[in-house]
């Protein structure tokens, strides 16, 4: 019956394969673009294979590796890769030759150098986004993979250095050569998907105004979770970028958008406390602001990237900015004053934001502009990356010593490539696992390829044929988020254990020792990151904290300030970190300490706005502002004594204001000041009640 009634009904046999735990979806309800993916990747695999077995290298197993390695699903990603990956394979091979020729014979000054290499890699790979920070771990591994394979045969490292040149070049080759057979208007779809991530940002924009307006309650943790999508949006520009050519510089005007954006949330986050008071106020005029708002709100939402739509938009954000200014100098009350001065600011963050959106769907001519969106340098974490890839070198190098192990040297190249790999990551320990699954499943498929098929093929066409199957299922994996981790460790691992060759076989031995010792050397790597200096994501929060409460103290009187700019790329980039992380580790309980590093950003925002305004003239109000900085950088911002300073100063500048009521500058500095009091405030209270 159930037989029958699944071949009648067609809509029952779609459903089955996902609804069936035995069968799953990415393999047999793949989506169009997993099968392209895995299918240019499996041809450009067996031809790098063919090559590289014609030009009798001796490991062709890494030019598939290499393929496997580069491949994303993304076009500029694979081609970001590709570049990185060779800069990161020839320093590491120059690196190799000067260990193996400084240390010949001398195995504890090798090992210790190695380790010390490595270390340094992923040191300096922390500091860098992206696969920049890929060729530095890749320096390092690819040197402890020349160097150890070189150990017992110095003479020959520069060869071995060579040989894996060539044979990571050829991949990489090979797939830059299939995936632009596969791959058309380029340019045109990345144009696209830069233009879809710019309105995702505009509609989410949208979302986040309508409740600082409404004054939700939950507005700092969904700003939280702004900041997160905008890091994950910073950090994917590049990669449409590259696939549009450096001459187009669609990419740094995306970035400029999201640089205004992050600006005009801060200063909303600052207001929120004043604006409430005032938007809820019986002022007919107050009211009429924020009917205008909402509207923007509800254009924003829908909001299309295209000339005519920007164009409206932009009319209105400049309407806005020109009619707030005039309730900011013409109002009767102080409170709506101010509101109205830091909601024309903002209009003006939006009309810079709306410009450079026209900029990305129609780009000037000659246009030469370029912008750099700051982020989190966190050196204790580099440390720790740095330390931690060490400590696994150096375990894998003394356990090789104890044992005498035949497959030692490829047990510790197998370490350093997996440390590589996950040392640069924010949280190393997530993902860990499931590479370790795929190190196990690709020493599954490598011995049933070795020990039952291999054997019975005589030339290479077969032996293609059968191993294209398998590399097949992997890039499908590749293409799932559930089974992406260990669908690498299949990629990178599985050719290796295989070892193809010319002229000779995989024995039964010699395939268990290779397995033993890659499955043995993620398991160890895997216990590394767990057990040394462990990664906790409330510590880092706690870092962060007191790492921003020391730099509000400093940008009070540092002789050259940073731009604002820079100040909120850095702090979403924290906030974004933390949100991530705290989603990770399942922890409900960072809500307060993301509301805290919210309020300290903006804290940090007004600051640099108030040093920006003192800048413009030196008088009366410059020597209050200057008298002021001085006291915050010794009382501190988030404290008592600091906000009973910043009332003080502010109830001088009040009385200036009174008796100079059309001074829009006197404006200005009380809206900073009002915003670095409430949100101090909001700290201190935050703090005081266990936040932190």
């Amino acid at each position: 019956m159930e037989i029958s009634r699944f071949v009648a009904d067609p809509v029952a046999r779609l459903r089955w394969p996902a609804a069936s735990p035995f069968m799953p979806r990415w393999l047999f309800c793949p989506t169009p673009q997993a099968v392209g993916f895995a299918l240019r990747n499996t041809l450009a695999s067996l031809i790098a294979l063919a090559i590289a077995l014609w030009m009798e290298l001796d490991s062709p197993q890494w030019a598939v590796a290499t393929v496997w390695s580069v491949a994303q699903v993304r076009r500029g990603e694979s081609m970001s890769k590709a570049r990185w990956r060779i800069v990161g394979t020839l320093v590491g091979a120059v690196a190799a030759v000067v260990f193996i020729a400084a240390f010949p014979q001398q195995s504890w000054l090798f090992f210790p150098a190695v380790a010390a290499w490595i270390g340094l890699c992923s040191f300096l790979a922390t500091f860098c986004l992206n696969f920049r920070s890929y060729a530095f771990v890749l320096s390092g591994y690819t040197c402890s993979i020349i160097a150890v394979a070189a150990a017992s045969a110095p003479d020959d490292v520069f060869f071995i250095g060579v040989s894996r040149a060539t044979y990571i070049v050829l991949g990489v080759v090979c797939e830059a050569a299939i995936a632009t057979l596969f791959t058309l208007n380029l340019s045109t779809r990345a144009r696209a998907a830069m233009v879809a991530q710019v309105e995702d940002v505009l509609h989410r924009l949208a979302t986040l105004l309508r409740e600082i307006v409404l004054h939700d309650r939950d507005t700092l943790v969904h700003a939280g979770e702004f900041s997160n999508m905008l890091v994950s949006v910073h950090q994917g520009l590049e990669f449409p970028a590259i696939e549009m050519g450096r001459q187009v510089h669609a990419g740094d005007h995306a970035r400029a958008v999201l640089a205004e954006v992050s600006i005009l949330v801060t200063r909303l986050v600052g207001l929120s406390g004043g604006a409430e008071r005032a938007m809820l106020s019986d002022d007919g005029i107050l009211a009429d602001t924020r009917g205008q708002l909402l509207h923007l709100c509800d254009r924003l939402a829908t909001a299309r990237l295209k000339a005519r739509a920007l164009d409206d938009l932009h009319a209105q954000a400049a309407h806005l900015r020109t009619l707030f200014e005039q309730r900011a100098a013409t109002g009767t009350q102080e409170m709506g004053r101010i509101t109205h001065g830091v909601l024309a600011a903002a209009m003006g963050d939006m009309e810079e934001a709306l410009a450079h959106c026209h900029a990305i769907y129609r780009p000037p001519p000659h246009d030469h502009f370029r912008f750099h969106l700051g982020g989190h340098r966190d050196i204790r974490l580099a440390f720790h990356n740095g330390l931690r890839g060490a400590v696994a070198i150096m375990l894998a190098a003394l356990v090789y010593e104890v044992t005498a192990w035949p497959g030692g040297m490829g047990f510790i190249a197998i370490t350093t490539l997996v440390c590589g790999l996950f040392a640069t990551r924010e949280n190393p320990v997530v993902g860990t696992t499931r590479f370790l699954s795929g190190a196990v499943w690709s020493a599954v498929a490598a011995g049933f390829l070795d020990l039952g098929v291999l054997p019975y093929l005589s030339d290479y066409e077969e032996f293609a044929f059968v191993l294209g199957i398998f590399l097949f299922v992997g890039g499908l994996a590749k293409c799932s988020r559930g089974t992406a981790g260990a669908a690498a460790a299949y990629g990178l691992l599985m050719p290796n254990l295989l070892m193809p060759g010319n002229q000779s076989r995989v024995d039964e031995v010699t395939f268990l020792n290779g397995a033993w010792h890659t499955v043995l050397a993620v398991g160890l790597s895997v216990l590394v990151f767990r057990l040394v200096l462990p990664f906790r994501a409330r510590d880092e929060r706690l870092r962060f904290g007191r790492h921003m409460r020391g730099e509000l103290r400093r940008l009070c009187l540092v002789p050259l300030p940073p731009s604002p700019q820079w100040w909120i790329g850095t702090s979403v980039d924290r906030i974004g970190r933390m949100v991530r992380h705290a989603a990770q580790a399942g922890d409900h309980g960072a809500a307060g300490d993301i509301r805290l590093m919210l309020m300290f950003s903006s804290v940090g925002l007004n600051i640099l706005l108030l040093r920006q305004l003192k800048r413009q003239r030196r008088d009366a109000v410059s020597a209050v502002i200057t008298a002021l900085l001085r006291a915050l950088v010794r009382y501190r911002v988030a404290s008592p004594r600091g906000i009973a300073v910043v009332r003080a100063a502010r109830r001088r500048l009040a009385r200036m204001e009174r008796a100079d009521p059309g001074n829009g500058r006197l404006l200005e500095v009380l809206a900073c000041l009002d915003g670095i009091g409430r949100t101090a405030s909001a700290c201190v209270a935050a703090m005081a009640a266990g936040v932190e």
